[in-house]
């Protein structure tokens, strides 16, 4: 399996468990848990983008792994659509629900729509 493909798996891995964990979360009305619930969409999100960068030609050892560095390859490397994406899971995944907890049950099911979505744009894209 090649590292884009690893990628994809860990992605749609932990898209799937935040899936099951915000069931948990809502069905038990628990916001600490539905910030875990964030956190793991976020990786998700981060695990799809390296497959994007991976498949724009990038390799794996080029990749940054700090939030600054994929934020510039993000912008460097995307098509408008998926920055956009990327941009809006970081902000309402990652510092709304996750760092300020200011998301609700709601507005976390969008998200988690959003990310499924990009993680299948993600899959459509060709090197």
């Amino acid at each position: 399996m090649s590292e884009e493909q690893l990628h994809l798996e860990d992605a749609k891995k932990l898209y799937q468990k935040a899936v099951e964990e915000f069931e948990i979360a809502r069905g038990k009305y628990d916001r600490v848990f539905l910030c875990d619930v964030c956190a793991k969409g976020w990786l998700s999100a981060i695990e799809a983008t390296y497959a994007l960068l991976l498949k724009k030609g990038v390799k794996e050892e080029e990749l940054h792994r700090t939030d600054w560095g994929r934020r510039y390859m993000v912008h460097r490397y995307a098509e408008k659509e998926l920055e956009w994406l990327y941009f809006s899971l970081r902000d309402n995944l990652h510092i709304e629900c996750y760092y300020e907890r200011a998301l609700d049950f709601d507005e976390v099911q969008i998200r988690l729509d959003d990310l499924k979505y990009y993680i299948e744009k993600i899959e459509e894209v060709r090197g």
